[in-house]
């Protein structure tokens, strides 16, 4: 935590302060293990101890840190095979919500998914990439009617974005294999063609699932020929 003053609205502090440090624990400014001390967060933001121990408990609940008696809480860690877990929880679990979403898809929905996607082309923002595909999934599944599977989708991106670096793929001089994937999606969504949506959805994830193998693969080589 820096100990720059940051200006909060204090009609709901404790979510302010959970959505400032969230942000910061999922762009990595914050790094698994490091002590978040509530005293300092208190003064940075300029409120008592209470909302800034509030707000650890909703970070806690997301599973963005643990709080340990007698200590600070520290942020937790991610190991590969819990980011691996993540991307096959979203391969069980999106299929059913795109299923039940495409039929009551509205053409704001789908106008909004196809400017996602032209933003997503031309950004050269890690970040905002990240964003982007986020919304464009979610976009396209919110019209399930399933608020509770809606709510154990959308915690699975907290954790793909704090793995950045294998969730963007892009080749250079030339549109990505993911940004095809998104545009195959959403052209069947268009079409209202349930089957091949879903279809197309399940092959888009399965591959991230594989380039997530194949970097921790690579990971793990260039580590050896350092040995």
């Amino acid at each position: 935590m820096t100990g720059e003053t940051r200006k909060i609205d204090h009609s709901n502090v404790p979510e302010q302060i959970y959505r400032r440090i969230r942000e910061m624990i999922l762009r990595g400014q914050l790094k698994s293990g490091e002590a978040i001390k509530i005293d300092a967060v208190a003064r940075q933001f300029d409120v008592s101890a209470i909302p800034a121990r509030e707000a650890m408990r909703m970070l806690e609940a997301d599973h963005l840190i643990e709080i340990l008696p007698h200590r600070s809480p520290v942020v937790s860690g991610l190991s590969r095979g819990e980011v691996l877990e993540i991307a096959e929880i979203r391969l069980t679990l999106e299929p059913l919500a795109l299923a039940d979403s495409v039929p009551h898809l509205t053409e704001k929905a789908l106008r909004s998914s196809g400017d996602i996607l032209q933003k997503y082309q031309v950004s050269t923002d890690v970040w905002e990439q990240i964003e982007l595909n986020r919304q464009f999934h979610l976009t396209l599944y919110e019209e399930c009617g399933k608020g509770r599977l809606m709510k154990i989708i959308e915690s699975q991106y907290d954790g793909m974005t704090r793995c950045a670096q294998f969730m963007v793929i892009r080749a250079d001089g030339e549109e990505s294999k993911s940004l095809r994937e998104h545009r195959a999606i959403l052209e069947a969504c268009r079409a209202r063609d349930v089957g091949v949506a879903v279809e197309r959805l399940r092959t888009h994830l399965e591959a991230s699932i594989e380039r997530l193998r194949r970097e921790f693969a690579d990971g793990e080589g260039r580590r050896g020929e350092r040995t």
